[in-house]
């Protein structure tokens, strides 16, 4: 494998939110020495796959976790196997994550330095009683002297998230939210719906399935109306400023994920894998020169092609007609088509895409074609 786009997954952060999926470990959680531990092991495994990135990089990603936590300089002992300098151009793409309350102006010049030219934030929200409900350790006005310092560090490339059907956020919530966050020049947003556990604690208190495509559609429209492409099911792009990396994903190419539980995936051996979910399993493992690979899975057709639909659903590129190869398929589509969930391509003709209520409700409609 020649990965095309890097993944690098920092497992740490300030406090864990008690929404996410992703491995991180809280500051209260975290040892003295972990810091060291995870730089001199992220190293090791840099050495271990430094021959298996392609020689020009679309994308590199920071993600976590908290990136922006981490001091520059062990960022940057420990991807110097990788030797970035020669595999990066004017073109690639290198986002950092951060969130607002880790956000200072030196530090993302140091980052900017480094060769970082895209930020994506955590806002999440913009009144501080859900941001509390959140458990975010920021306020409104962290994430606002936060998007002032991106811009003055002189970053022209910047996302942020937001997430929506937060139990009692109100439309007029979301619409404000965006009118303050569209008022600095951030190029790209990401909206996802909070999805929780049956066993959460907050799970009942979930805005009702109506309520949440409302939001959905609400917030499809608004971005429009302020010239963002809605480009992928939960993502939003001035033209020009998809993200790079997400698109490698999107479109089956090719990923080096370096750092504990980080993903990988290779188009040519038809395989992706794992690494293990646990900072000191990971350290250990490469301390005895192991790739620390959790879990390998190798695709089948079946798999491949279920994949192929999943992911042109998410993209408004959308699909061929020429997928439609059965008459099943074809009814199916058919169907979608007078629910209003697909639609013709307005500028390809050979092409069908997802509707704003088609991104909304797109398991259903991955469900209903890729099988």
């Amino acid at each position: 494998m020649k990965a095309e786009s890097l993944y690098i997954h920092f497992p740490f952060c300030e406090s864990k939110c008690h929404y996410c999926d992703f491995y991180s470990i809280g500051r209260e959680k975290t040892k003295t020495t972990d810091a060291d531990f995870y730089e001199k092991a992220l190293h090791a495994e840099c050495e271990l796959w430094a021959d298996q990135l392609a020689p020009r990089l679309k994308s590199i990603f920071f993600g976590g976790g908290t990136p922006s936590m981490t001091p520059v300089e062990s960022m940057r002992r420990a991807l110097e196997p990788l030797k970035l300098s020669n595999k990066v151009t004017s073109e690639t793409e290198w986002t950092m994550e951060a969130n607002p309350s880790s956000v200072e102006l030196e530090s993302l010049k140091s980052y900017r330095d480094l060769g970082v030219n895209r930020v994506s934030m955590g806002v999440q929200a913009m009144r501080d009683d859900l941001l509390l409900r959140l458990g975010r350790v920021h306020s409104r006005d962290a994430a606002l002297r936060a998007l002032e310092n991106i811009s003055r560090a002189g970053f022209t490339n910047f996302s942020v998230d937001l997430l929506c059907g937060v139990p009692g956020q109100t439309i007029e919530d979301l619409s404000s939210a965006m009118e303050v966050l569209t008022s600095f020049p951030i190029t790209h947003l990401s909206c996802y719906l909070l999805t929780l556990p049956k066993t959460h604690r907050m799970f009942r208190e979930l805005p009702k399935d109506d309520d949440q495509l409302a939001h959905l559609l609400f917030i499809d429209e608004k971005m429009r109306s302020k010239g963002f492409r809605h480009y992928e099911i939960s993502n939003f792009a001035k033209p020009g400023f998809e993200a790079k990396h997400n698109l490698v994903y999107w479109q089956g190419g090719s990923y080096l994920g370096l750092g504990p539980s980080a993903h990988s995936f290779s188009p040519t051996d038809r395989a992706r894998w794992k690494n293990v979910s646990s900072l000191h399993a990971y350290g250990k493992k490469v301390g005895l020169g192991e790739k620390p690979i959790e879990w390998r899975e190798d695709l089948t057709d079946e798999q491949l092609d279920l994949e192929r639909w999943m992911l042109a659903l998410r993209l408004d590129q959308g699909f061929p007609r020429t997928w439609l190869d059965s008459p099943a398929r074809l009814q199916k589509a058919a169907g979608l088509t007078t629910a209003g969930l697909i639609e013709p391509h307005p500028e390809f003709t050979d092409r069908l895409r997802l509707t704003p209520r088609g991104f909304a409700l797109s398991d259903q409609v991955i469900q209903t074609l890729g099988i």
